[in-house]
């Protein structure tokens, strides 16, 4: 997990300009702090979602569960209408079942 924290101005302008024409989350201050990288497919900014709820947990003062109950409601269900290329909350589960969409759970040899 990345560490929730405030970004410096000079932290902001350099992610200003490694995502340039991605939508990024607001408020950038602190989610900036959760930024992973961009995906190869879409484009779009990827976030640790962890580190996004941990930062409403200190920007906020909530408990965890306050705070990813705001993430799931607020910031997750907003995505779909955001510009493309829309930003993507990865989740820990997410990121250890990748790389398994390759490997069949049947034999294409199997016959009845």
């Amino acid at each position: 997990m990345l560490k929730p924290r405030k970004v410096s101005k000079a932290e902001l302008k350099e992610n200003e300009d490694a995502y340039k024409g991605c939508t990024l989350l607001e408020p950038r201050l602190w989610l900036d702090s959760a930024l992973a990288g961009k995906d190869a497919t879409t484009g779009g900014a990827l976030y640790d979602y962890e580190t996004v709820v941990e930062c409403f947990c200190l920007k906020d003062n909530l408990t965890y569960e306050q705070a990813s109950e705001m993430v799931d409601y607020n910031t997750e269900r907003a995505i779909p209408y955001m510009p493309d290329p829309k930003p993507i909350l990865v989740r820990e589960s997410d990121a250890e079942t990748e790389g398994f969409t390759d490997t069949p759970f049947w034999d294409d040899n199997d016959e009845e």
